[in-house]
């Protein structure tokens, strides 16, 4: 804390002290006699602006606070660093699973080709590729994942197809005539792993006497996967849920079919997490222990917490002094100026930082 009138005057003899809070150049000291009380204000606001190394030399007193903010950067790198990988990993696993979702489902999909890619002719729109694909994800794919059935309540099934096009439609471009009812039907179909027929035959309806009308279809489902990458860093693995949305979309009508491929990640703790111990590692270390990095949380918030109480501490001694220097003084023309001196602001940042 900044020294009391009590802490300066007993250390007043000591020559170091006497040094330092002495009256000298450079502290708008004049050769004219003050009163002893005006002495004793001069000594404290002296002391209270001294760097920590006078305030040490003067009595002794080691730069806690210094020390404290020190230490207070150092734990919350660390800390932002620890935080930093971990969302990294989380980031990257989505986006790779995207990219892993984009080769299986698409055909003939290259990396980067997001915006160009479409298909052109009917057999490619109506082709059948991507849910045979969907249903041969248990033995075909390398990364583990399960089908997800949809809501109770609602149609339960694990995919949902649907297309949108106009009630009625008849386009004749060689009498340059056209007649079109735009009001817009949505049918939806859903697809079933689990059924022995799991393709409905309603799929044959979707053929090229739609086309002419279509506008779009919407190919949804959802996977579960768990991200086990996380073990590396001590963490105990996240389960994800991926919505993955494929929508083709013929709203142009221009002979081209847009077609991209969004995913949607929802991250949860996994249920009855097991992870065994790993060779090499001190008997109380386990893989997905969380107790290391919980016990490192509880420190940084008590040092930033202590940062807190002493950085305020010293503001409001400040403002003490400063609410003594001006009664002391008689007048309060720099009353405003004194208060921004007197409070520190050295003292702002790391407050609000805390």
């Amino acid at each position: 804390g900044r020294g009391g009138r009590g802490d300066v005057s007993s250390l007043s003899h000591h020559p170091e002290t006497e040094r330092l809070l002495g009256r000298g150049p450079g502290y708008g000291t004049t050769e004219s006699p003050v009163v002893a009380e005006e002495e004793e204000l001069r000594r404290r606001l002296k002391y209270f602006f001294m760097s920590p190394c006078d305030k040490y030399r003067a009595r002794g007193r080691r730069p806690v606070k210094l020390g404290l903010q020190l230490a207070k950067i150092l734990l919350v790198t660390v800390q932002l660093i620890l935080f930093g990988l971990s969302n990294q990993m989380v980031v990257t696993f989505k986006e790779e699973n995207t990219i892993a979702f984009k080769h299986l489902f698409l055909k003939d999909y290259v990396d980067g080709a997001d915006d160009s890619y479409a298909v052109y002719t009917q057999r490619d729109l109506y082709d059948r590729r991507l849910l045979r694909q969907y249903l041969a994800i248990p033995n075909e794919t390398i990364g583990r994942y399960a089908y997800v059935r949809g809501e109770s309540g609602g149609n339960q099934s694990a995919l949902m197809l649907c297309q949108q096009y106009y009630r009625k439609g008849r386009i004749d471009p060689a009498n340059d005539t056209f007649n079109i009812d735009p009001k817009i039907v949505t049918d939806c179909l859903g697809v079933d792993p689990e059924d022995p027929q799991p393709l409905p035959p309603e799929l044959d309806r979707l053929t090229n006497t739609l086309s002419r009308r279509l506008i779009n279809v919407t190919i949804q489902f959802k996977l579960k996967a768990i991200n086990i990458q996380t073990i590396i860093n001590n963490e105990i693995p996240d389960c994800y849920t991926f919505t993955i949305t494929i929508t083709f979309d013929n709203k142009a009508h221009s002979g081209r079919v847009k077609i991209r491929l969004d995913n949607q990640a929802d991250i949860k703790e996994c249920k009855d997490p097991s992870v065994a111990s790993v060779p090499k590692r001190p008997p109380c270390v386990f893989a997905g222990d969380n107790s290391f990095r919980l016990f490192f949380d509880v420190v940084v918030i008590l040092v930033c917490s202590l940062s807190f109480i002493l950085c305020a501490r010293s503001i409001i001694r400040g403002l003490l002094l400063q609410h003594v220097s001006v009664a002391t003084k008689g007048h309060a023309e720099s009353c405003l100026a004194a208060v921004w001196w007197l409070v520190a602001p050295g003292f702002h940042s790391p407050l609000a930082c805390d």
